[in-house]
């Protein structure tokens, strides 16, 4: 099994779906990991997945209520939120 630091390095080089895979290993060994449910937010955000992200950031703030997936959270209301009103009025 993968550990975080393998996981982040799978990320950064763009191995989404090898570090999906691995996240999903890892969270079934330790579910109580927020460092790793907030990794699989970022996945899910990066497919646009606004939902799936939504709800694994929502795990990682249960766990580690001041760790990052608060400010993500927000981040993805704001661009569901955000309306280009010049698009409206051709």
């Amino acid at each position: 099994m993968a550990g975080l630091k393998e996981i982040e390095t799978m990320l950064r080089d763009g191995k989404i779906d090898k570090a999906y895979d691995s996240l999903n290993d890892y969270l079934k060994k330790d579910p109580g990991c927020a460092h790793a449910w907030y990794l699989l937010g970022g996945i899910y955000r990066r497919q646009q997945l606004w939902g799936d992200a939504i709800n694994a950031y929502n795990k990682a703030k249960l766990i580690e209520p001041d760790g990052p997936a608060d400010a993500a959270i927000e981040s993805i209301y704001d661009i569901i939120r955000f309306v280009n009103t010049d698009l409206m009025n051709p």
